[in-house]
């Protein structure tokens, strides 16, 4: 596998169905989330159809590169989109914990809710931009110098830790509401009971998503330049789509399974006890204040 032809853009030779399988089973769930999205009108799944899209662009025009482009542009692109498509699943996580948080109330949360998907979106979209430039630097040109490789890796590199950590953190903070919410209300509230299969596809996506960072972080990271690109993770195909393409596919396909919009409300700010959290003067404040709905206002004048 890594005795590529001297035209070919990839150290191994590249496998064109593996590809097209893959760039198939991408816009399957892309189209999937697509429909799932428009008919409960969920435009907060927006961010998961992007990354969604992310792959199967990235895998249309790895077979484009498959086929020797000359010009190098499908091959940077379909990196480009591949590598950082996952941060975009994780930042689907970061909005959709966010949602439970609120929808089960601050009572079960640390922090606010709105500091927690802010925080860790604006991470995500460091992570994005970093992980994009260090692939362009290091993959954007024929011949590239060591200083550009040197470069390219580091800040690659230096994308894919920060999104390990803070989502690592994340994962951490949403555990932590999890056993706070059972502990306060009760392992079988309803309201709970019914957000079981969201936690558990969430922790799921969190574990494939985190892993595959990993991945490719060590990927990267012992890749040896001075000897002509040596590195097994980097030399050989297998890797790319065990560690990488499967996990990023389950962990976009479990949100078809378990659809976040059949679980949370479609409107931002409802509780699960009826009430509704009012616009706050700040983002990051931690004091909510709630308005009752007709509902229980009816039921106390009763």
């Amino acid at each position: 596998m890594s005795d590529p032809t001297n035209d070919s853009l990839f150290p191994y030779h590249a496998s064109t169905p593996a590809t097209l399988i893959f760039a198939v089973a991408f816009a399957l769930t892309l189209a999937v989330h697509i429909f799932q999205a428009a008919k409960a009108r969920a435009l907060f799944m927006l961010v998961l159809i992007i990354a969604t899209a992310l792959q199967v662009v990235g895998y249309a025009l790895r077979k484009v590169a498959i086929d020797h482009d000359p010009q190098m542009w499908s091959y940077v692109t379909s990196q480009v989109c591949i590598v950082v498509s996952p941060a975009f699943v994780a930042a689907q996580c970061y909005m959709i914990v966010g949602r439970m948080m609120s929808y089960v109330g601050p009572e079960s949360t640390f922090i606010s809710h709105t500091v927690i998907t802010k925080l860790f979106v604006i991470l995500d979209i460091v992570c994005v931009l970093t992980q994009s430039v260090g692939v362009t630097v290091l993959s954007g040109s024929d011949n590239p110098t060591k200083s550009q490789v040197t470069t390219g890796r580091a800040i690659l590199i230096g994308g894919l830790l920060v999104q390990v950590a803070s989502f690592g953190v994340f994962v951490i903070v949403a555990i932590l509401f999890d056993l706070k919410s059972r502990k306060l209300w009760g392992a079988t509230h309803s309201a709970l009971v019914r957000l079981r299969p969201l936690f558990l596809v969430f922790y799921i996506s969190s574990i494939l998503i985190i892993g595959r960072s990993i991945f490719r972080t060590v990927e990267f990271a012992t890749i040896d330049f001075d000897k002509e690109a040596q590195g097994y993770l980097f030399n050989n195909e297998w890797p790319f789509y065990v560690l990488d393409s499967i996990p990023v596919l389950i962990a976009t396909v479990v949100f078809n399974i378990v659809n976040p919009s059949a679980y949370l409300p479609r409107k931002k700010g409802l509780r699960m006890d009826g009430s509704h959290e009012l616009p706050r003067k700040h983002w990051w404040s931690r004091e909510i204040k709630t308005a009752r709905s007709e509902e229980q206002m009816l039921g106390e004048r009763a």
